[in-house]
């Protein structure tokens, strides 16, 4: 008879065995292939893709503000991002890397190279509420140093607010100067801290946006933590896409939940496009939900309205880059909802070429190539880099 201590002891070394024999997560030093489709032959060499949403919050300056007791409530936005975005629900394993909490410009660009993006769209993140106004959770100056660090790589985007708490002549000379100075070219208002997206208080920043041609990036839909929601409705949009029909406005998130209020406006208003930032990784895992919002999108607003961005740290981009390289709607959804099929010129203007042509940048001269298994392109200056390098000597 097999005494209960012994079995114990039994039950244990298995459950190790198990555990021991359970395949762990990739790390950051894992040596990876990049995104592909094995059923076309795509890769991410084949495209030119432009990340637009990449937060830098380093640790060592976040940990200023750890002590306010707002700033827990990043931690939560923090694990339900992990539940929603790292996790296959189907297996309840791990789907991704983890990025790990020190949001660096050499982790962020470490995780650009295994993913083949040749360019970000590079933000402060600033969540400033969260500290009792006292302090953002990184700054523009974070910016402007990845963009000397980068330059072929980083291209800068302004984000000038508080606008409801800040005087309006220190909010345009800022936005001025960084869009001067640095080439920055885009621009992101992020409403759940401040104001709402139409409040008259924020018209001269659209004005100067629209007059410099200037990108303005919209949070919309659901906020993960501090912040009402109401104050980025996508319908809110509206007002100001009709006083400044100039202005090249760019929704992330898709306005989700009301996804469907901001393609109703993409109609109506044709400079506004939309971001799937943070919910790609639905192509891989829920993709007759995502396959439903692409075709939808296409079928009322257009085939060229999509802007491509992971929201990093908030997803990650090898996963989003491959959700887009194996994007199609599936024949039942073509055939019961009239849909059309995905093509590679539409993944191409999805992964970069679209937002490209609102900024002006050259896709195919600011295409790099990636050797993959995590390895960072050849060295190339790109045409984006010469004009910060030509910028910045101009300040010395």
């Amino acid at each position: 008879m097999v005494s209960k201590a012994k079995s114990k002891t039994t039950a244990k070394k298995k459950a190790a065995r198990k555990r021991s024999a359970a395949p762990r997560p990739p790390e950051y030093d894992t040596k990876m292939p990049l995104p592909e489709n094995s059923e076309t032959g795509e890769s991410a060499n084949d495209y030119y893709i432009l990340d637009c949403e990449v937060h830098v919050m380093p640790e060592d300056y976040r940990r200023f503000i750890q002590y306010f007791e707002g700033t827990k409530t990043f931690e939560y936005a923090h694990k339900m991002c992990n539940w929603w975005q790292w996790i296959n629900h189907r297996t309840g394993k791990p789907a991704a890397i983890h990025p790990g909490m020190d949001w660096n410009i050499d982790k962020i660009i470490t995780d650009m190279d295994r993913s083949g993006v040749d360019q970000i769209a590079l933000m402060r993140e600033s969540f400033i509420d969260t500290a009792g106004d006292s302090a953002p959770f990184s700054t523009n100056q974070h910016v402007i140093d990845a963009i000397e660090k980068y330059p072929d790589r980083v291209i800068g985007v302004s984000n000038v607010g508080p606008f409801s708490k800040r005087k309006i002549k220190d909010i345009l000379w800022e936005l001025e100067y960084l869009h001067d100075n640095y080439n920055f070219k885009f621009s992101k208002f992020y409403q759940p801290e401040d104001c709402p997206i139409n409040d008259r208080r924020l018209w001269p920043v659209y004005e100067m946006c629209q007059d410099k041609g200037i990108v303005a990036f919209f949070h919309t839909g659901i906020t993960i933590r501090m912040g009402p929601t109401r104050y980025t409705f996508p319908v809110l949009l509206d007002d100001v896409a009709m006083d400044f029909p100039d202005l090249k406005i760019v929704a992330y998130h898709a306005g989700y939940p009301q996804w469907e209020e901001l393609v109703m406006l993409m109609w109506k208003h044709p400079h506004i496009y939309v971001s799937y930032s943070i919910l790609l990784p639905w192509l891989m895992r829920a993709p007759h939900r995502f396959a439903h919002m692409v075709g939808t999108t296409i079928q009322i607003a257009g085939h060229d309205r999509f802007i491509w961005g992971s929201d990093w740290p908030a997803s990650d981009p090898h996963q989003s880059v491959e959700a887009i390289l194996k994007l199609s709607i599936p024949e039942e959804l073509q055939e019961n909802y009239g849909y059309p099929q995905i093509t590679q010129k539409n993944k191409a203007a999805f992964l970069g070429g679209t937002l490209a042509k609102l900024a002006g940048i050259d896709p195919k001269k600011n295409q790099l190539k990636f050797p993959g298994m995590a390895g960072p392109p050849a060295k190339k200056n790109t045409p984006e880099g010469d004009i910060t390098r030509k910028i910045m000597r101009r300040k010395k």
